[in-house]
Order: C-alpha cells, then sequence, then structure tokens
C-alpha cells in the first residue's frame, strides 16, 4: 500500500508510526497474519489503523474481531495511488485526530472532502439504492 512513503510522511508530520513487522516479526508475517490475530493487537494499545481493505467489515470473523479489537480504522480508495493517499492524509489529519483521542473506534474513509464514518457510508449506500 505504498507504506514506506505513507510512513515516512506521518512520521514527518511528527507522529509515531509501527510498521507490521515492528509489532510482528518479518517470520510471523511471511507464514501470514490473520486480521483476527492482529486486529485484537492494535485495539489493545489503542492504535489507528490505515488501510484499503474495503470488505473487513463484510467477512463475518474479521468483523467480530473488530468490533471486539475496538479499532480505529481509517481507510483508503482501493485504487489510490500513493500521491493520492498521502493527500488524504493530510487533508484529514486533524479529523483523523479528533476521532483516534475520542476512544469511540470506528471505521472511516478518507475522502477528499472529509472522513466518512461506517453509519454514513451506509446511509449513503442506502440512499443510492432504487
Amino acid at each position: 500500500m505504498h507504506g514506506r512513503s505513507l510512513r515516512r510522511c506521518i512520521t514527518d508530520l511528527g507522529y509515531q508510526v509501527h510498521s507490521p513487522a515492528s509489532v510482528f516479526t518479518r517470520e510471523r508475517l511471511e507464514q501470514g497474519v490473520r486480521d483476527e490475530d492482529w486486529l485484537p493487537v492494535i485495539g489493545e494499545k489503542g492504535w489507528v489503523v490505515f488501510g484499503r481493505d474495503q470488505y473487513i467489515l463484510k467477512r463475518d470473523l474479521e468483523l467480530q474481531a473488530f468490533l471486539k479489537a475496538k479499532v480505529h480504522m481509517f481507510l483508503f480508495p482501493g485504487d489510490a495511488a500513493r500521491d493520492h493517499i498521502i493527500e488524504l492524509v493530510r487533508l484529514n489529519l486533524a479529523r483523523i485526530c479528533a476521532l483516534a483521542s475520542a476512544r469511540q473506534p470506528n471505521v472511516y474513509w478518507l475522502r477528499r472532502d472529509g472522513v466518512t464514518s461506517y453509519e454514513q457510508r451506509l446511509a449513503e449506500i442506502h440512499r443510492r439504492r432504487p
């Protein structure tokens, strides 16, 4: 996901970043770490997650792990290029920090016009359906 560029951007803004390799060993990552394994670790620490997995909330095991872990997850559009991802973080950083500080975990989608919560996104989808 252009991880190094995003990590560098966030670090340059003065924030600490934890990569999957810094949380789990490379060997463990190579074996595979399921969402239901890493989400509780992140939730326990109160960290924010950035990602692209638009379907994480549609898979039952992952949804249950997410809800139990109480994670703040901010998602990028699945087709976003590196520069677009960095732009979205810069544009929305104040809102990301406010939402993460509120300690009310949720999933949010990052867009140029702001941050959309899971509930807002569902409402948008339902409005578009005939």
